[in-house]
């Protein structure tokens, strides 16, 4: 979008042309006209300079209560979000020595935490959303102030943050030699604790380990999600799939007193086996889950799921129309709605299901490449590139997204830029393409000389963010 911003050009009198002769009483009074505005400006000004002694009165109560009212909301959006933290990391003087120091390693911990969080979108889950920094703002004489008051509400209402705290020694003074200490604080799964231990000069795989052990503490049911989107990516067959370690992990969560997360569990352990073309004991799991969870906006998205596999439209409508209606519903309800309705050919409601879903989650990439999808089938191609580039734009190693975006330029007549956005499918992903959509990658490829004009490269590397230790985190549901 842009817009266009109309620019006036100031009136100056001296830019004037000024005529030397003839003084008719037009140019008097154009050369008299300062002389004139000076003492107006004067009384403008001293106007100006009394008005706020004499408006503070009046205007001082109502600026009182706009804060008030501003630091109240602030307060409430703290309190309402229950937000996942990593303070300082108690660490052994050898690693402070080569640069890892505790607050340096906090924050790495909590960016390899937000990037397992990002690659969390294959099953659904319990949402964690990363948080800007929110301002520590001290209230003028008094001995609080935004953190504080925030840390004891959510006190008093039982609602703390989450809590990681990591703790590193080293066991042989002789040799690379580590075990970190990770336990969980506040939240369904306060208490739990494990140990990683590490051999080795690689401090960011350490890194990394620790952040995995943290994240199947805190946020298992992301973790598995994670693990899942890891093993498609080796594009395995069914038969040779290993899903055991986000099974136990659903295991755990099962067997734990977290009866929300356990909710998510099920369905997510209802859709790895509708992943293996399992859908009836998908369905039969889901069934029984809803028994106990009858309002559960996700298992009705799993229920549904199970049933379109076994080409029940409308049953897997019905269903995912009860989840879609549900309080709990995310953006997710909605999009697996439009998608089954997009199958049926319904594309109006197809349409409004994802429009609907994209109010719920702007950002949310699986979305927007089915609303594309929905939209080329229609020819709306503006509209559907228009989408198409905003989910690539945020998943640079999408390659539906960009086979999708070829077919619309494709079909609009654009063969070129269809011909090149075929060609950066091919370099993600060449099973995404027909064997006309291939050859058309390929001349491409050829005509560039084998590199593809502005494909991203997938797999970018994620810029760390300093998280105080205080105040600031990923968010928890």
């Amino acid at each position: 979008m842009s817009s266009v911003q109309g620019q006036r050009q100031p009136v100056n009198w001296r830019s004037r042309p000024f005529r030397v002769g003839g003084r008719s009483k037009r140019h008097t009074a154009r050369r008299d006209f300062p002389v004139g505005f000076v003492p107006f400006g004067l009384r403008a000004a001293g106007f100006i300079g009394r008005g706020p002694k004499q408006l503070w009165p009046y205007v001082l109560p109502w600026v009182f209560a706009v804060l008030t009212i501003g630091f109240f909301c602030l307060v409430v959006r703290g309190v309402l979000t229950r937000q996942l933290l990593v303070p300082p990391v108690q660490t052994p003087q050898s690693l402070v020595e080569r640069g890892y120091t505790s607050n340096f390693l906090a924050e790495r911990i909590m960016s390899s935490m937000r990037a397992i969080g990002q690659d969390a979108e294959s099953i659904p889950h319990d949402t964690m959303t990363d948080n800007d920094a929110q301002p520590d703002i001290q209230i003028p004489g008094q001995e609080m102030s935004y953190a504080s008051t925030v840390r004891f509400i959510k006190g008093v209402i039982k609602r703390t943050d989450v809590v990681v705290h990591v703790g590193i020694t080293k066991v042989d003074d002789r040799a690379d030699s580590y075990v970190a200490h990770v336990q969980i604080e506040g939240g369904p799964f306060d208490s739990r604790e494990s140990t990683v231990s590490f051999e080795g000069r690689d401090l960011e795989k350490f890194v990394h380990d620790i952040a995995v052990k943290a994240m199947r503490l805190a946020e298992p049911n992301i973790l598995a999600s994670h693990l899942y989107s890891q093993v498609q990516k080796t594009r395995c067959s069914l038969a040779q799939c290993d899903y055991g370690e986000i099974v136990a992990i659903y295991d755990e969560v099962l067997a734990l007193p977290a009866s929300e997360q356990g909710e998510w569990a099920l369905a997510g352990k209802a859709w790895l086996l509708a992943d293996q073309g399992l859908s009836k004991e998908a369905e039969q799991q889901t069934r029984e889950a809803l028994t106990v969870y009858q309002h559960s906006a996700v298992l009705h998205a799993s229920l549904g799921i199970a049933l379109e596999q076994q080409h029940r439209i409308d049953d897997a409508l019905e269903a995912l129309r009860a989840g879609a209606s549900e309080k709990s519903k995310t953006a997710e309800n909605l999009r697996l709605l439009g998608d089954v309705l997009l199958h049926a050919n319904r594309y109006s409601e197809a349409l409004d299901a994802f429009k609907q879903a994209d109010r719920m989650k702007s950002d949310f990439v699986d979305n927007l490449h089915d609303w594309g999808e929905a939209l080329v089938t229609v020819g709306r191609y503006d509209e559907a590139i228009e989408k198409l580039s905003r989910a690539v734009a945020l998943r640079p190693d999408l390659a539906p997204s960009y086979a999708e975006w070829g077919r619309a330029l494709d079909r609009k007549g654009d063969l070129s830029g269809a011909s090149r956005k075929y060609a950066q499918a091919m370099q993600l992903d060449a099973g995404t393409l027909s064997v006309r959509e291939s050859h058309l990658a390929r001349l491409a490829r050829a005509a560039q000389g084998g590199d593809s004009a502005d494909a991203s490269k997938p797999g970018e590397a994620i810029t760390p963010v300093a998280f105080p230790p205080a105040s600031l985190g990923l968010q928890t549901s």
